[in-house]
C-alpha cells in the first residue's frame, strides 16, 4: 500500500471515528455509573479534578504533553508550533517549523528538548526554545523520539527508517524496514536494547550499536510502542486486533484478541496487570498469563496510552473527548469531558494536576480540589 493511501485511511478513520463518538455514551461494562453527565463523581474521594486554565493553539493536537522538572509544558500542534507553556497557563515560547508536529517532545537530563516535525526534520531546542541542531530525515516525522542513558536519540521516519542521532545531531546508524514507520515510537529496555513498530506489521528489536536482534511479524501495522514488565516480557499492540506477549529472544509467549484494531501502546501496572486500549472503544486489563482481568467501555475509540496515577488508578482519553479515571477493579471513577476528540496521553504535574490535548486545539489543565459536602445531585 502507498504512503498516499495510508494517509487516506488514517484520515478517513479518525472523521469516522468523531461521527461515532458524538453518537456514544460512555458506560463501565458492570454500569456501575450513568456517564450521561458531564462528570460524574467518586464518593469515596472528598477530591475532585476541576477546570484550572486552557491555552488555545492554531490547529488540532496529536501531541502528547510533556512536563519539565520545573514544571513546564511542552507541546506539539498541527499549526507547526512547538509549544513551552507554564504551569500558570502563560505561552513562554512557541517555535515555528515547517511542518505540522504530531510527535511529543522528549526532555533530556540537560532540559534539551527533542521533537521531529513533518518538514522531515527532527529538533533540537534549548529550554529557552532556541534551535541547538535539527537532523533532517528522508520523509515525515510522526514518531517520537526516545533516548538511551548515553544520550543517543532514536525515532523512526515515513523514509522506512529507524535512526539513532548522537548528542550532537550526526547520524550514528540508520535500519530500514519495509514499510513506513508511521506513528510507532521506539522504546528501549532495561538491557538497552530498542523496539519499534513498522507498516511492514513487524516489531523490530535492536542493540544500541544498530545490529537487529530479531523481527517479529503480525498481520496489522504495528504503532503501538512496546512497553515491558519487570521478567522482560515484551507487550505491544497490533492492527491485527491482538495484544502480544514476546520473550526477550522474541519468541511468542501469548496473544490476546480484542474486537477491533489497536493502536494505543500498553501500560504495566505495579502488580503486572497491563492496559490497553482499542477501536472497539474498550479499555483491557489483562493479567500476566493473557488472561482478561476486566474491559471498560469508553465512548469513543482510546488512542492514547493509559497513565497509572500515584494512587493506582487508570486514566485515558477517548476520542469521545473525554478524559476517564478507571479503579483497577474497572470501575469508574469519574470522567471529564472537553471540547474535542482526545487522541493524546494524559499528563501529570504536580500536586496531582493532570493535563490533556485536544483536537479542539486546546490544552487543558485540571486540579485538585477539596469537596467536604458533595452533592448527590451534582
Amino acid at each position: 500500500m502507498n504512503y498516499i493511501s495510508l494517509r487516506k485511511i488514517i484520515f478517513y478513520s479518525i472523521i469516522i471515528n468523531c461521527l461515532l463518538s458524538k453518537e456514544t455514551n460512555a458506560t463501565s461494562v458492570n454500569f456501575y455509573i450513568n456517564n450521561d453527565s458531564p462528570r460524574a463523581r467518586n464518593y469515596n474521594n472528598p477530591f475532585k479534578l476541576v477546570f484550572n486554565w486552557n491555552i488555545v493553539t492554531g490547529s488540532k493536537i496529536f501531541s502528547s504533553i510533556t512536563v519539565g522538572k520545573d514544571g513546564t509544558l511542552y507541546v506539539g500542534s498541527y499549526d507547526n508550533k512547538l509549544y513551552a507553556i507554564s504551569k500558570e497557563g502563560k505561552i513562554i515560547w512557541s517555535y515555528l517549523t515547517d511542518g505540522k508536529i504530531y510527535s511529543s517532545p522528549l526532555i533530556d537530563k540537560n532540559g534539551i528538548i527533542y521533537f521531529g516535525s513533518n518538514d522531515k526534520k527532527l529538533y533540537a531546542l534549548n529550554p529557552n526554545g532556541t534551535k541547538r541542531w535539527h537532523f533532517e530525515a528522508g520523509g515525515e516525522i510522526y514518531s517520537s523520539p526516545a533516548i538511551d542513558k548515553n544520550g543517543i536519540i532514536y525515532f523512526g521516519s515515513n523514509d522506512q527508517k529507524i535512526y539513532a542521532i548522537n548528542p550532537d545531531g550526526t547520524k550514528k546508524w540508520d535500519y530500514k524496514t519495509g514499510a513506513e514507520i508511521y506513528s510507532a515510537s521506539p522504546s528501549i529496555d532495561n538491557y538497552g536494547n530498542i523496539y519499534i513498530g513498522s507498516n511492514d506489521n513487524k516489531l523490530y528489536s535492536f542493540q544500541a550499536s544498530g545490529v537487529k536482534n530479531w523481527e517479529y511479524e503480525t498481520e496489522g501495522y504495528v504503532y503501538s510502542s512496546a512497553t515491558f514488565a519487570k521478567d522482560g516480557t515484551i507487550y505491544f499492540g497490533s492492527y491485527d486486533n491482538y495484544v502480544y506477549a514476546l520473550n526477550l529472544n522474541g519468541t511468542l509467549k501469548w496473544r490476546f484478541k480484542t474486537d477491533k484494531m489497536i493502536y494505543s501502546s500498553p501500560t504495566v501496572g505495579p502488580n503486572g496487570t497491563l492496559y490497553i486500549g482499542s477501536y472497539d472503544h474498550k479499555l483491557y486489563a489483562i493479567h500476566p498469563n493473557g488472561s482478561l482481568k476486566w474491559a471498560f467501555v469508553a465512548g469513543g475509540t482510546i488512542y492514547s496510552k493509559p497513565k497509572i496515577s500515584r494512587l493506582g488508578n487508570i486514566f485515558v482519553g477517548s476520542f469521545d473527548g473525554r478524559i476517564y479515571e478507571i479503579s483497577t477493579e474497572g470501575k469508574m471513577l469519574w470522567n471529564l469531558k472537553v471540547g474535542g476528540p482526545i487522541y493524546s496521553n494524559i499528563a501529570f504535574g504536580e500536586n496531582d494536576s493532570l493535563y490533556a490535548s485536544s483536537f479542539d486545539h486546546k490544552i487543558y489543565a485540571f486540579r485538585k480540589k477539596l469537596e467536604l459536602t458533595p452533592s448527590p445531585w451534582d
